[in-house]
């Protein structure tokens, strides 16, 4: 059996060294695999060329090597992506955790046998684990994979199990020994991740306890300038699930005690936008109609965004991520991204105007219709009426990466900034108000799709359902706010005074809500009544 596996193995490595089985994985086998995966991102766009652009042997035993590699995508429009695989050949009925690990059947010589996605596969997912807790570096004399362990590691528990999880998306999650969660990165930028660098800074550099603890990393060093993260391990956070998930089943509470007591909503506490307010602002019959707990959940999601900030702000040392003022280069960044996304948001809502019906349709008009205004409000940015500090942030935080646990406590996970933005756009100081931005979008992001499914039976008109909602959402904003800002100022956090504070919120609060246009139009054009919602009632303040 040695012997045979050897065989194997040994007519594996001549056909990968091999250059033109290499180009027939790149031009025709990886293109289709990627095709139907989750994480390939770019599926919309005509590809020009694929290259295998470097790949590194890695020993899984002593009868199974696998292949590291980098796929370089050139596109029609003139822009290049990197993704990241793991390629290994193994028995055509070789034990897989998911069929989508199969990437091609495949026979070499006398071998037949499967071309797999290594990672769905234990014993290169063990072999790997192995090398972190050894830290060796492996080489082929030009490029090196560098395994780093961290502290939670330190102990070198033994490798006990694994598995693939369920929902892969942009990266691919391993789940190891049940403790601890491997994110390999599929797509890859000519620099380190900023999820990598986030993660490892708080979880080792700061005292913010509300983050996944790193416990080591994968990067591959191409030359002096670049060093590529390949993959992130941190330890599990015990949890029960997404606050998202969490916060529409509260907004949902609110909505079906407004039923059950039939209150008019015009009854119910008007707090105005933007205005700071804590629980026992609020009149006692909307905090019954809210609950306490919300109220109490909503300060303890304020209390650990603040607590990010705070950590990533206290750091004076280190370039990366020590803080900085506002100033005219910024200034000229901003509006750059800003107005080039806006125009692709107005172009992207008139092609599908004809896709829309009803009130999305009417909305999705007055947005175009408004073009002149909302591109005015981006360019009036005016760094010198600013006082406040940049810093490194989150830079997509929302309801969705927020964990939540049995102690109704909260965790906030994946660093890597917003997915359309370039590596270096990601890692760009900016205010800290642009996460709360985020955060307070998220909630009404919810209030919306609470009131907008069509699975829920409604009994008030949707006019009063708007009129509930955004008196819920305001109050919940208003609480977030209160507790955040608090925080912030106790904590000397530079994020402003008053009149800042609100600018800014006003300025991102509208930015986050353009970007949400073409994700919702992209993957879910029902929804894109949320966004635009959200965007008329900024423009009407």
């Amino acid at each position: 059996m040695a012997k045979a596996s050897n065989k194997r193995n040994q007519a594996w490595i001549a056909k990968f060294e091999d250059e033109s089985f290499r180009q027939k994985l790149s031009n025709d086998i990886l293109p289709k695999y990627m095709m139907g995966t989750r994480w390939y991102a770019a599926k919309t766009q005509k590809a020009k060329t694929y290259r295998i652009e470097m790949n590194m042997p890695f020993q899984i035993n002593d009868s199974e090597t696998a292949y590291f590699i980098t796929i370089e995508i050139n596109f029609e429009a003139g822009f290049t992506e990197y993704y990241f695989m793991t390629l290994a050949f193994v028995e055509p009925d070789a034990k897989l955790d998911d069929p989508k690990g199969a990437v091609h059947k495949i026979s070499i010589g006398d071998e037949k046998g499967l071309i797999i996605d290594a990672l769905y596969y234990e014993p290169f997912r063990q072999a790997l684990y192995e090398q972190m807790l050894s830290q060796k570096s492996v080489t082929d004399g030009n490029t090196r994979l560098t395994f780093e362990r961290g502290k939670v590691l330190r102990s070198s528990p033994a490798y006990e199990s694994s598995r693939v999880l369920g929902f892969d998306q942009s990266n691919t999650s391993i789940e190891y020994n049940g403790k601890y969660f491997f994110k390999a990165y599929r797509r890859l930028f000519q620099d380190t991740n900023p999820d990598l660098e986030l993660t490892k800074f708080l979880s080792d550099g700061s005292d913010f306890n509300n983050c996944p603890k790193y416990a080591g990393s994968i990067s591959w060093i191409k030359n002096e300038y670049a060093t590529i993260s390949i993959g992130i391990m941190q330890e599990r956070i015990d949890n029960i699930g997404e606050a998202w998930n969490h916060t529409l089943d509260m907004m949902k509470g609110y909505f079906e005690r407004i039923q059950a007591t039939d209150i008019d909503p015009a009854d119910i506490q008007d707090i105005k936008n933007f205005e700071l307010v804590s629980p026992k602002d609020l009149k006692s019959d909307f905090r019954l109609l809210i609950s306490d707990d919300v109220l109490e959940k909503v300060e303890k999601m304020a209390l650990r965004v603040a607590e990010m900030h705070i950590a990533l702000f206290k750091n004076k040392v280190d370039a990366k991520f020590f803080p900085i003022p506002f100033n005219g280069d910024y200034t000229v960044w901003l509006k750059n991204r800003i107005i080039y996304q806006v125009n692709a948001r107005f172009i992207l809502v008139e092609e599908n105007l004809n896709k829309l019906e009803g009130l999305a349709k009417e909305y999705a008009e007055m947005f175009v219709a408004s073009r002149e205004e909302v591109t005015t409000r981006f360019l009036a940015f005016e760094e010198t009426q600013l006082n406040s500090s940049r810093i490194r942030i989150h830079g997509d935080l929302h309801l969705g990466q927020i964990l939540m646990n049995e102690e109704d406590d909260f965790y906030i996970i994946d660093y890597e900034g917003e997915p359309e933005s370039t590596i270096r756009d990601r890692k760009v100081k900016q205010t800290p108000l642009k996460d709360v931005a985020g955060m307070l979008r998220s909630f009404h992001y919810g209030v919306y799709a609470v009131i907008f499914d069509e699975n829920i039976k409604h009994k008030l008109s949707r006019e009063k359902l708007f009129e509930a909602g955004e008196k819920y959402y305001r109050a919940i904003a208003g609480v977030f706010l209160n507790k955040y800002v608090s925080t912030a100022m106790a904590k000397n956090l530079d994020i402003g005074y008053e009149s800042e504070i609100r600018y800014l919120l006003k300025y991102h609060l509208l930015e986050k809500a353009v970007y949400e246009i073409g994700y919702e139009l992209k993957a879910r054009p029902d929804w894109v009544i949320i966004p635009l919602t959200g965007i008329k009632q900024i423009l009407e303040e």
